[in-house]
């Protein structure tokens, strides 16, 4: 080698450090100006990478990761990194498809969520496509690129993004936002806004929505032509959608300029999500990817929040059930309704107590007066306490024993029976007035002491109450039952079970198919609720608009309109003669005054039959036994001489 061509290539090597040098200063000025509002950043660079990080010049913490270093890899050093806080990335471009191979995986393990992730691609001088980078799948989920492209040839920087707004397939490669010359010194002049707001305009990008049909959250049937739909499905415009969360979504696409694309699982319903991240239903599409964000009465469940990300509450609901309406009371317990079981507990040892102190009393004031013939009866005391109690007339027999202490016993006595008999009269008199009727289900523990199955068609309604210890509970969902609508239908004409139905914000319910008109006047709603939750969107984790969503949200729920949502919804979508009934299962219409008929006696005459039934089998049992117990006399006396003492 010559000294010329030494001296070129001294040249060539001045001038590339130069070149980096100054492309250092163009990187180290967009990192202090549009990393600083982050609170850590990630650095995922190889080891032959010709650009450098100025740690005393970063503006805040940052990680740095070798991505060519396979233990590292391997060791979750990246999760840790976002799991710590870090909001951004800084990638080299020979390391950009390993990390985004890896975007959606870590991100799926991580527990900390951050929407708003700004993603710097620092390009190589060497190799100017960028393309395999922009049309990763992850991208679709990184909202703020930027690819940082150096060309060492032309001694130029190009700051690049990509399309957001349009579909991987309507993309055409990258969007040029600024260019530095280095040979004409323009590294220190302001740049522009490398990281523009895409998200004002989506310019119609699909935004997958998974839903199912369920009144009068998410609504949805096939228009009739293109210009009725407002939702995509398979990339056709031929669905209508409605709803009092479906309709937050129309409001967020019109805001945004997005399409709404449905993924629909009928049969799936609220789904769920396994450990191997796959599932079914709404939250299944969202765990597998196949949809974007989903909504439909989902909750705050802790199991689902593992996988996926809950947006600000939408709505609160309250979870109840419509129990049996209670029956009237049979007409043979009419003698016993006058009074509770405590009450006649209290009456019955009133009852014994009387008749002990009467023979008590009786006892000792024969032992007083010797002369006196006679003994204690303790039938006669009994009939006597009796006679007292259901206000009949009774011969006390005080003239034998004219003592004070009995003169006082059966002052009380009488007393007590007078208040023991007419309350048990006036107690009559109302029951065979208004009607009594079975104890009526109104608390959770009511529920709970029933032992009665409750239930719906998924077990999405014990989701949020799967993690209680309370006993209650824990017996609840032991009770829980889920079946087909046709069974669930037919136990509600049979009346063997409750069902779980949601209380809306603004008075009404959501109530499932299987409560039709025929059967809803054979249920009542419970007085509290089983738990109450609030009502959100679920989406995936690194879905880019959870932020636009939740502003959008606060905006709606603080302007009221979602009661009209409700009314609009329900009054055009529900059966309003279901409603009414729920509602108003607590109201029992009042008859009037209505006549007696022979049913009303039934338990008078049902007692009348019992005492002539067991007096006349003791009547033969006292025969059988005088029977038995006679023996004929050895004298010579006649046989009817029996003696009666």
């Amino acid at each position: 080698m010559n000294i010329s061509e030494i001296g070129e290539t001294l040249v060539e090597v001045i001038e590339q450090d130069v070149f980096y040098s100054e492309f250092q200063t163009v990187v180290n000025k967009i990192f202090a100006q549009y990393l600083v509002q982050f609170f850590c950043t990630c650095i995922v660079l190889g080891a032959k990478d010709g650009w450098t990080i100025a740690s005393e010049s970063f503006p805040h913490p940052f990680t740095v990761i070798d991505f060519e270093d396979v233990n590292i890899v391997e060791s979750d050093v990246l999760l840790q990194a976002i799991d710590n806080g870090c909001q951004s990335f800084v990638v080299a471009q020979s390391v950009a498809t390993q990390f985004l191979d890896q975007f959606h995986p870590v991100h799926d393990r991580a527990v900390t969520r951050f929407p708003e992730k700004r993603l710097i691609v620092i390009g190589d001088a060497t190799n100017v496509d960028g393309d395999g980078i922009l049309n990763h799948s992850a991208i679709g989920d990184v909202i703020d690129l930027l690819f940082v492209q150096p060309r060492a040839d032309l001694r130029r920087v190009d700051l690049l993004t990509g399309q957001f707004e349009l579909q991987p397939t309507e993309r055409d490669g990258w969007i040029v936002l600024d260019s530095f010359n280095l040979a004409e010194s323009e590294a220190t002049k302001p740049l522009v806004n490398l990281f523009p707001n895409k998200r004002i305009d989506l310019r119609g990008r699909f935004l997958r929505l998974a839903i199912f049909n369920y009144e009068p959250y998410t609504i949805w049937k096939d228009a009739d032509s293109a210009e009725e739909a407002n939702a995509y499905y398979g990339h056709h415009r031929s669905l209508s959608i409605d709803g009092t969360e479906a309709q937050l979504f129309i409001e967020f696409c019109a805001k945004l300029n997005c399409s709404l694309e449905i993924s629909l699982d009928e049969a799936g319903e609220w789904g769920q999500i396994f450990d191997n991240r796959t599932g079914d239903g709404i939250i299944g599409a969202l765990v597998e990817r196949r949809a974007d964000v989903g909504v439909g009465a989902l909750y705050s469940w802790y199991h689902e929040f593992r996988f996926l990300s809950l947006s600000k509450p939408i709505s609160r609901t309250g979870v109840t059930c419509i129990a049996p309406k209670p029956l009237p009371l049979s007409s043979w317990m009419t003698p016993i309704l006058p009074f509770t079981l405590v009450l006649w507990l209290a009456v019955l040892g009133s009852f014994l107590v009387a008749i002990v102190f009467d023979v008590l009393f009786s006892f000792v004031t024969h032992k007083f007066t010797p002369s006196e013939s006679g003994r204690v009866d303790i039938c006669e005391s009994v009939m006597a306490i009796m006679s007292i109690f259901i206000l009949q007339a009774v011969l006390m027999r005080i003239n034998k024993n004219q003592f004070v202490s009995q003169m006082i016993l059966i002052g009380t006595f009488l007393l007590v029976g007078l208040m023991v008999g007419n309350a048990y009269s006036g107690g009559l008199s109302s029951v065979m007035t208004v009607p009594r009727y079975e104890k009526s289900i109104d608390t959770v523990q009511e529920l709970a002491d029933r032992n009665l199955r409750w239930g719906s068609t998924h077990d999405a309604w014990i989701f949020s109450i799967q993690l209680a210890t309370q006993p209650t509970i824990v017996k609840l969902l032991n009770n829980f039952l889920t079946a087909p609508k046709e069974v669930l239908h037919r136990n509600a004409i049979e009346r063997n079970m409750a069902y779980s139905i949601e209380r809306l914000p603004y008075g009404h319910f959501a109530i499932g198919e299987y409560i039709t008109e025929q059967v809803s006047p054979n249920f009542e709603i419970m007085l509290e609720d089983i738990y109450w939750e609030n009502c959100v969107a679920m989406a995936t984790k690194t879905w880019p608009l959870m932020n636009e969503l939740d502003e959008l949200t606060l905006v709606i729920f603080q302007s009221g309109i979602q009661r009209f949502w409700e009314n609009k919804v329900v009054s055009k979508f529900a059966d309003n003669k279901v409603q009414h009934a729920i509602s108003t299962s607590r109201h029992f219409d009042n008859p009037g005054p209505i006549a007696l008929q022979p049913s009303h006696l039934l338990g008078a005459f049902l007692l009348l039959a019992f005492g002539l039934g067991l007096g006349l089998v003791c009547f033969a049992c006292e025969l059988l036994w005088h029977r038995l117990s006679y023996r004929p006399s050895t004298g010579t006396g006649h046989p009817l001489d029996v003696t009666l003492r």
